[in-house]
């Protein structure tokens, strides 16, 4: 017979057996937890460094297109025209377009389009006009209008990046008036044939309804009416957006600021010693991420404008006048 000693003993080795067992357990409950959770703190690591690493290329390549691959002042009437550089330009072709010199005079541009309000007589209207955006730039140039109560135009493309989502919105909130410059701004796809101006124009105009609850009506073409770049007759694409109840504007007051160089002080004597000039001034203004010396020169601009007998700072209308490179 066993003894009690026996069944003693017995019981605390199966009690020890036991206890391996449960610490065994335990340990692989805890080891199938850990195991999944140090995965998707590396997997959630990398993740973010993915993105910061996306974020960053997106911003260089932002600044790259804005800097090569958006028009180069394209102007219209005297002097000659600069060649457009595509995003796919190099470095070689962006420096001749940079050293580019042109004496254009805004005066002899003809203008045609709405006709001006009865009670503006006498009154000189500036509506400030940005392309290009919204960028990183935007929401300091927002800042900088709404310090001042100036209400502008923001002739915008199409970025769906959530970064580029609360500066849209501002400027709808905040009375701004939206303008379309194209979904791409690549000229090579826009200005293909008719149809490809259609579908980019369809995109923006679905992207920017559809996300922001507006439907714009203006229009600017990348490089102006008066671009040589375009493999349709450009009244091809007026005639387009004339049916489809839409009118682009180009301007007859540049800040210059998309040429190389151009600093805070070039850029306001562009504006300032030209909108006495006319009554009705369209001034082209861009709001891309390397535009620094713009912001750096908005508010100085906007005082001086002010201080003008007789003069406003309006956004684009129904009742603007539109100042066209060609009819």
């Amino acid at each position: 017979m066993t003894s009690d000693k026996e069944v003693s003993k017995s019981k605390k080795g199966y009690s020890k057996r036991i206890q391996r067992l449960r610490r065994l357990i335990v340990a692989t409950v805890l080891a199938s937890c850990l195991v999944p959770t140090c995965i998707c703190v590396i997997l959630a690591v990398r993740i973010d460094r993915i993105k910061t690493d996306y974020e960053q290329a997106q911003a260089n390549l932002e600044w790259y297109r804005d800097t090569f691959g958006y028009e180069k002042d394209i102007m219209a009437g005297g002097g000659d025209k600069a060649q457009v550089v595509d995003s796919t330009a190099t470095e070689t072709d962006s420096d001749v377009n940079a050293n580019t010199t042109y004496d254009v005079d805004y005066a002899n541009i003809a203008v045609s389009g709405a006709e001006n309000p009865e009670n503006i007589e006498g009154t000189r209207y500036v509506y400030l006009t940005f392309d290009d955006g919204p960028s990183s730039n935007t929401g300091e140039i927002l800042d900088i209008l709404a310090k001042y109560n100036v209400k502008a135009t923001f002739f915008v493309c199409g970025k769906p990046d959530s970064r580029y989502s609360e500066a849209y919105q501002r400027i709808v909130d905040e009375g701004h008036t939206i303008g379309m410059h194209s979904y791409s701004h690549k000229y090579s796809v826009i200005y293909e044939s008719l149809d490809s101006f259609k579908d980019d124009l369809k995109k923006l105009r679905e992207f920017l309804y559809h996300n922001y609850d507006v439907m714009p009506k203006y229009y600017r073409f990348p490089g102006g009416s008066s671009n040589d770049v375009s493999n349709v007759d450009m009244h091809e694409l007026i005639d387009y957006l004339d049916k489809a109840d839409i009118t682009f504007f180009d301007w007859n007051v540049s800040a210059g600021d998309d040429r190389a160089g151009a600093d805070k002080t070039t850029i306001y004597n562009n504006i300032v010693n030209n909108v006495p000039r006319f009554k009705h001034c369209v001034v082209l203004m861009h709001d891309s991420a390397d535009k620094h010396a713009t912001v750096e020169a908005l508010p100085e601009i906007i005082e001086a404008i002010q201080a003008m007998d007789d003069t406003v700072i309006v956004p684009i209308t129904d009742d603007t006048l539109p100042v066209q490179h060609i009819k």
